[in-house]
């Protein structure tokens, strides 16, 4: 059995093949870490928080500890965030469907526009130093 391949065919294999090889690039990360709390002081408990650079379209994610601290990654789970303005969410789910018997206080809930990036308001800048400290405050309702 025989193979024939056309010019065309040869030309988008040759295509192919050459960006098969052309990953983009990973972009450079900073260490972020940070705290959730709402805005009379109480710390968010659970969840996790989300930020999307501007420039980039990169997302850092962290998860949110019971003392509403975070620590965030893009490539690894503590590598950071890129340089630049970001959007910023925080996403908590609770399931409570009144048969089982939580033994974690997860603290209040978390209003759901923070869930959504059009509807969160909120804002994070990662600077290009070896560490950086925000702080997410949420209001208890959407403004």
């Amino acid at each position: 059995m025989q193979i024939r391949f056309s010019g065309m065919s040869w030309f988008a294999l040759l295509v192919i093949s050459a960006l098969a090889g052309c990953g983009p690039a990973q972009i450079d990360t900073y260490p972020v870490s940070g705290t959730v709390k709402f805005s009379d002081g109480q710390p968010v408990r659970s969840g996790t928080v989300e930020l999307q650079s501007i420039e980039y379209g990169t997302t850092a994610t962290g998860t949110i500890r019971s003392d509403g601290t975070f620590q965030l990654g893009t490539y690894t789970p503590v590598d950071g965030a890129a340089a630049g303005q970001h959007r910023a969410i925080v996403i908590q789910l609770i399931i409570g469907d009144g048969m089982t018997v939580h033994h974690k206080d997860h603290g209040r809930a978390v209003p759901t526009h923070y869930g959504d990036y059009d509807t969160s308001g909120l804002t994070a800048e990662v600077a290009p130093v070896e560490k950086n400290q925000i702080t997410l405050t949420l209001e208890s309702k959407k403004k």
